[in-house]
């Protein structure tokens, strides 16, 4: 029966890259490199990568957009109505653990899960549970200089950063970044940083 569900869920997959091939192919290669960090966690703990956990990853990866555990158990149920509510919240913490997913907790208290991209850096308001993707040169200079200093390799990172957005405070949202008054002429640029560990 799970081997018919997996055939389906493969064909679907199938049918949905022949309809957006070039939206997909670059989705099938961070679905494949999720997949061998989620082998390579799961084998460090010494689990395996089971029928139902496979699908699980498939389904929650082949979302579009955050999703809770109860609609993922819902998404997978409809493939496989073999896979338990337990398997779905375990195999959803394991994503978590392995950093293939995301936790996201809105502000009625619901928890849902996203893929985790290369690079993520965004606002959540804890009023209205909204998010604003964070656009910054000067974040990412800072994050890479920041690492360098430390002798460390930076090749992805994810920051969230929460607070309460000004349709909740009621500031005027009108100011984009460039009406902004800047000081700095050469934005975009990054300036190397003060050295703390050089004496």
């Amino acid at each position: 029966m799970q081997k018919k569900a997996l055939q389906r869920a493969l064909l679907r997959s199938k049918v949905n890259r022949k309809k957006n091939n070039v939206l997909i192919k670059g989705k099938v290669e961070d679905m494949e490199k999720a997949l061998k960090t989620f082998k390579e966690y799961l084998t460090s703990n010494s689990l395996k990568l089971t029928q139902p956990r496979l699908l699980i990853f498939k389904v929650f990866m082949s979302g579009e957009s955050k999703m809770s555990p109860e609609n993922l158990l819902e998404n997978v149920q409809s493939i496989d109505d073999s896979v338990s509510r337990s398997t779905i919240y375990r195999t959803v913490k394991l994503l978590h653990n392995a950093g293939i997913a995301r936790c996201i907790h809105s502000s009625d208290g619901a928890t849902c899960y996203e893929p985790m991209g290369d690079q993520y850096t965004q606002m959540v308001c804890e009023r209205c549970g909204k998010s604003f993707p964070i656009k910054n040169p000067y974040l990412e200079c800072l994050l890479q200089e920041t690492t360098r200093q430390q002798g460390f390799t930076l090749f992805r990172y994810q920051a969230v950063l929460y607070g309460v957005c000004c349709n909740c405070t009621g500031h005027l949202c009108s100011e984009r970044p460039e009406e902004l008054s800047t000081e700095n002429k050469n934005q975009g640029e990054c300036h190397d940083l003060p050295n703390n560990n050089q004496q």
